[in-house]
């Protein structure tokens, strides 16, 4: 009988465990978008989230931005229309892209008043070119 019982015992427990990750990863979303103000092609969503240990920059798995050296997401307090070369890099730094494709997040550093930024916005600081930008709303 004890051999029987084992396997459900042990799908319970995987049930369980998968829920309680679950949890954990629960995320309430602050914002999210798209990109509008595109100077290189750029595709895919972002959202920024809040978690128990605080809020992440998130990029979609369709996320696709062209290839490039030394592309960073930064948060700015422009509006994603006035985001140009000459102003992108001057937000706050959040990450370097790990990837210019797929799935992606970055933790922000902790303390920051999101109600002051207005747009989501990737730059390539080593040719300081201005990527893309999407609003925060």
């Amino acid at each position: 009988m004890k051999a029987i019982l084992k396997p459900f015992v042990v799908m319970l427990g995987i049930i369980i465990g998968t829920a309680a990750a679950d949890a954990v990863y629960a995320a309430d979303i602050i914002a999210e978008g798209g990109f509008t103000n595109i100077a290189m092609k750029t595709k895919g969503t972002w959202t920024l989230e809040t978690r128990e240990d605080g809020v992440y920059a998130v990029l979609s798995e369709d996320f696709k931005a062209r290839k490039a050296p030394d592309l960073k997401i930064f948060l700015h307090t422009s509006a994603a229309n006035q985001v140009d070369d000459d102003n992108a890099a001057s937000g706050l730094f959040v990450a370097e892209l790990k990837s210019h494709k797929g799935a992606q997040e970055y933790k922000l550093p902790d303390g920051i008043d999101l109600a002051s930024f207005k747009s989501f916005v990737i730059h390539c600081e080593r040719y300081s070119k201005f990527w893309a930008a999407g609003s925060i709303s």
